[in-house]
C-alpha cells in the first residue's frame, strides 16, 4: 500500500493491509517449514578410516559370526501426541531458546525395511569406517543453519591454548543476529567458554568472537573454515558465516549431510570438543556474569535430557527459517557403535535421529575375536636377549554388518625383527579385522616385558637407518 498518496478510504485499506499481512504470514509459515520429499535409499558406501600397513611378518584368514543375529528393537509404532509451537524468527533465524518440536516418537519403517523419516536430507555414517549406512539426498546442497558452528568451535579448539583470555571486538559484533549471549565490545571471556556458549546456547556472538580471535576477522575465518572442509573432503560445502546466520550469505553458505557427518565425525575425535558437545548444563563468566551465567544444552536427544536416546553424546542443533529444522547427533553405543547421525530441513529432528539409529544398529551383528592370538615370541635385534614375549588382549567381540560378516578378514602384524630397547607395554604389531580392505577392529600386540640395548643404541639406529634408506629408494 502506497501511504505517500495518502489513504481515500480508511475502510478498504484496513481490509486490504490485513488480508496482505494473512496472506504474507501464511507464506513464511509453508517456507519455514517445508521439507523436500525424501529420495530413494542410497546404497551403503565409504571409505576406510586407517590405511592397511605391510609387515614382513603376515598371517590373514578369513571368520565368520558363530553367533546368531542380535534381535533388533521393537518398531511397533507408538504415536503420542504431537505438539508444536509458533515462534516468532529475528531476522532469519528462530531464536533456538524458544524452538520447540513437533515430537513423534514412533519408530517407523517403510514397506521396504528403511527408515520413514521426515528430513529433506539424511545421512548416518559409521565413525570408525567411516562408512554411509544410510542416506537420503546426502549429497545435495542445503543451508545448515547453526550446525556450522560444529566447524567454528573445532578451529578454536585446534587454534591452542583454550584457557586463554579474549577480548571482544567491534569486529566481533558485525553479521549478528538471532541467538546471542549478550557480548559487548570490551568485553573478555575464555575461548573454552566461548566454544561452549556457542556450542550448548548457540550464541552467535560467541561464534563471531572465537572467529575473529582465531583469524584476526570474521573473513579471515570463513577462508579457514573452507580450507579445512577441503582437508575433510567435504567436497559439497561452502561457509560464509562461523554462526550460521544464512541471511547474511546470499545463498553462499550450505553443505550437504554426508559432509556435516564427515565433519562430525572428525569433531567427535577431539577430546574437548566431546566433553563440551556432551554438558546438559555448564556455567560460563564473563563481564556481566562474574559469578557466571548458566547454559543449558540445546540438543535435547542428548541421553538424561527430554528425548533423549541412549548413548547419545552429542553434538549440535540449528534452526532458521530458510535451513529448517537441522541436527548433527552421535552415538556410542553400549554395543561399542560409534555412530553420526545428520538431517537437514526436518520436521522431527529428535524422532528421525532415534529412528535412523535404531535402523543403524539393527544393520550389525558381533563376531567373537579368534581366541589363538593370545601371546607369542618375536625375534630381538640388538638387546640383552633374543626374543621378547608380546600379547594381544582384544575384546571378545567385535561389530561387523550382517551382510558382510562372512567376509571378514583376519591379519596378524608384526616385524619379524624387533629392535632393542624394548619397554613393557610398547606396540609391535596389531591383529586387524577388515572387510573390503576397510578396517573394522585393530587390537594393539604389545610387550609384556623390558629388553635392554647392549648396543647403546647404535646398532638399531645404524639398522633402521638403512631399511629407511631402502624404503625411499623404493
Amino acid at each position: 500500500m502506497d501511504y505517500n498518496k495518502g489513504i481515500h478510504n480508511k475502510k478498504t485499506g484496513l481490509l486490504k493491509k490485513t488480508a496482505a499481512l494473512a496472506i504474507a504470514a501464511a507464506m513464511m509459515t509453508a517456507f519455514a517449514f517445508s521439507v523436500s520429499a525424501g529420495g530413494n535409499p542410497v546404497p551403503a558406501s565409504g571409505n576406510s578410516a586407517y590405511d592397511m600397513r605391510t609387515s614382513k611378518r603376515t598371517t590373514t584368514t578369513r571368520t565368520s559370526s558363530s553367533e546368531s543375529p542380535e534381535t533388533t528393537e521393537s518398531t511397533t509404532a507408538t504415536t503420542q501426541a504431537s505438539t508444536t509451537t509458533t515462534t516468532k524468527p529475528t531476522g532469519s533465524e528462530l531464536n533456538e531458546n524458544t524452538v520447540e518440536d513437533a515430537v513423534q516418537t514412533a519408530t517407523e519403517l517403510n514397506e521396504d525395511g528403511t527408515p520413514k523419516i521426515t528430513a529433506g536430507s539424511a545421512c548416518i555414517m559409521d565413525c570408525d569406517t567411516g562408512m554411509v549406512l544410510y542416506g537420503i539426498n546426502e549429497n545435495q546442497q542445503m543451508p545448515m543453519a547453526s550446525t556450522t558452528k560444529i566447524m567454528t568451535c573445532i578451529l578454536a579448539l585446534e587454534s591452542g591454548d583454550i584457557g586463554r583470555t579474549i577480548t571482544v571486538t567491534d569486529e566481533c559484533m558485525r553479521l549478528l543476529d538471532g541467538t546471542k549471549i549478550g557480548l559487548q565490545t570490551g568485553y573478555k571471556i575464555t575461548m573454552h567458554d566461548l566454544c561452549v556458549a556457542m556450542m550448548m546456547y548457540s550464541g552467535n556472538d560467541a561464534a563471531n568472537t572465537a572467529a575473529v580471535a582465531v583469524s584476526g576477522s570474521i573473513e579471515a575465518f570463513v577462508s579457514l573454515m573452507n580450507e579445512k572442509a577441503t582437508q575433510l573432503g567435504m567436497l559439497n560445502t561452502h561457509f560464509d558465516t562461523p554462526s550460521g546466520l544464512d541471511q547474511f550469505s546470499d545463498g553462499a553458505h550450505y553443505s550437504t549431510a554426508f559432509d556435516m557427518a564427515l565433519l562430525g565425525r572428525y569433531a567427535m575425535q577431539n577430546q574437548d570438543f566431546r566433553t563440551i558437545v556432551a554438558f546438559r548444563v555448564r556455567d560460563i563468566y564473563y563481564d556481566d556474569f562474574p559469578k557466571g551465567r548458566r547454559m543449558v544444552t540445546h540438543n535435547y536427544l542428548l541421553q538424561g535430557q527430554q528425548y533423549g536416546y541412549e548413548g547419545c553424546d552429542g553434538i549440535k542443533t540449528g534452526v532458521t527459517n530458510l535451513a529448517g529444522q537441522c541436527l548433527v547427533s552421535h552415538v556410542t553405543s553400549k554395543e561399542g557403535l560409534s555412530l553420526v547421525c545428520v538431517t537437514l530441513n526436518n520436521l522431527n529432528r529428535w524422532s528421525d535421529h532415534k529412528t535412523l539409529y535404531n535402523y543403524a544398529k539393527s544393520l550389525y551383528e558381533q563376531v567373537p575375536v579368534d581366541p589363538d592370538i593370545s601371546s607369542f615370541d618375536s625375534t630381538v635385534v640388538g638387546g640383552n636377549r633374543k626374543h621378547v614375549h608380546v600379547e594381544c588382549k582384544p575384546d571378545a567381540v567385535f561389530n561387523v554388518l550382517k551382510s558382510q560378516s562372512k567376509d571378514v578378514v583376519r591379519e596378524v602384524v608384526c616385524d619379524q625383527f624387533i629392535y632393542a630397547p624394548i619397554c613393557k607395554g610398547d606396540v609391535v604389531g596389531h591383529l586387524r579385522y577388515s572387510v573390503n580392505g576397510i578396517t573394522i577392529a585393530d587390537y594393539p600386540i604389545t610387550a609384556t616385558e623390558d629388553i635392554r640395548s647392549v648396543t647403546n643404541g647404535w646398532f638399531t639406529d645404524y639398522v633402521r637407518a638403512i631399511e629407511e634408506r631402502v624404503r625411499s629408494q623404493k
